[in-house]
Formats: C-alpha cells, sequence, structure tokens
C-alpha cells in the first residue's frame, strides 16, 4: 500500500511539474521586447533650431528607439542650454532623461537641477523641456533660490535660464518688511 502511494504521489509531482507556471503562453498575449535600434555610451547630442544650437544633451548611456520615437538617457545626464546669440545661460543635471521626440519634449527624472549662469538654481523631482517654447515646466515640489531668498512651491514655469519664471503654488512664509517709499 506504501509503495502505491507513492507511485502515486510521484505520478502527480511529475504531472505537476510539467504545467506552465503563470499566463499561458499564447501567441497573442506575448509582448514584443522594445530592444533599441542605437545605444551609444557617453553621447553628446545636439538640437538645433533655426540654425543655432539650442541644446546640447549628454549622459552616461542612451538608447535610440523607433517606435516610438525617443532616446533614453541614463546615469549623469545633462543638458546645456545655450541663448538666442549662441552663449550657454544653464545646465540641468538629473539621473535619467527622455527625449519624446513626436512631442519635442524632454523629461528629466530623480535628482533634477537647474544652474543658471546669472547664479539661480532650481532643485524638482522631475523637469520637462519643450523644445518648441523653449520653456521648462513641472507640476512637482520645486526649490528656487535666487541670490538673496529661497522659494518654494508646487509647480513652476520658466524659460531654461531662469530669467522669467512663475512658480504655479508658491509655499513658505517671508519676514521681508517692505519700506513705504
Amino acid at each position: 500500500m506504501l509503495v502505491r502511494f507513492i507511485l502515486v504521489f510521484q505520478v502527480f509531482i511529475f504531472v505537476i511539474a510539467c504545467e506552465p507556471v503563470g499566463q499561458s503562453l499564447d501567441e497573442g498575449k506575448i509582448e514584443e521586447l522594445r530592444v533599441p535600434s542605437q545605444e551609444s555610451w557617453n553621447p553628446v547630442i545636439r538640437i538645433n533650431s533655426v540654425g543655432k544650437e539650442n541644446v546640447q544633451a549628454r549622459a552616461a548611456y542612451s538608447a535610440h528607439y523607433d517606435n516610438p520615437k525617443e532616446i533614453l538617457f541614463i546615469g549623469k545626464v545633462r543638458l546645456d542650454f545655450f541663448d538666442f546669440e549662441g552663449n550657454h545661460s544653464s545646465t540641468m543635471r538629473a539621473d535619467t532623461g527622455r527625449i519624446d521626440d513626436k512631442r519635442h519634449l524632454f523629461t528629466a527624472r530623480g535628482d533634477v537641477y537647474v544652474d543658471s549662469d546669472s547664479g539661480m538654481t532650481l532643485t524638482t523631482s522631475i523637469l520637462h523641456w519643450n523644445e518648441n517654447t523653449e520653456s521648462i515646466f513641472t507640476d512637482q515640489a520645486i526649490v528656487l533660490t535666487t541670490e538673496t531668498d529661497t522659494l518654494y512651491g508646487i509647480g513652476f514655469e520658466s524659460d531654461a535660464n531662469l530669467a522669467n519664471w512663475t512658480i504655479t503654488n508658491p509655499t513658505g512664509v517671508t519676514y521681508r518688511e517692505f519700506g513705504n517709499d
């Protein structure tokens, strides 16, 4: 009787071991593996419009995809922005980035920092740069540091050199006194 029980148990284990685990591998359910059409290590990508260099993008690694058409940046992501005369105006740093070629939108994620050549800095977790409007924006929490203030808020929009900016929902308190001049 014990031998019969062991034999039935072994057959049962064998049948269970032969069954696929998880979802079935129907052909309709297998997603196509997304493979980049190009990969680069330490790339420098120049974005030009109106006959001048607007942005220079760098990263430790980039992957170019054809469908949808985009470029992913990973590690030491850096964008250098240039003004209308071609002079350097600011630098954005982030952990990762993505260029959506269809929307002409760069999205930086992670510890995102923008340092303008005028001395202002912006810190946030997600920041977008729109190539068409040459503006940066986010709906996330931000810290903006000027020569005299540190400002906090949620939501931000500016030109890339941080000269003309708006904090959507400013937070915090100031103790400045304004004179009656």
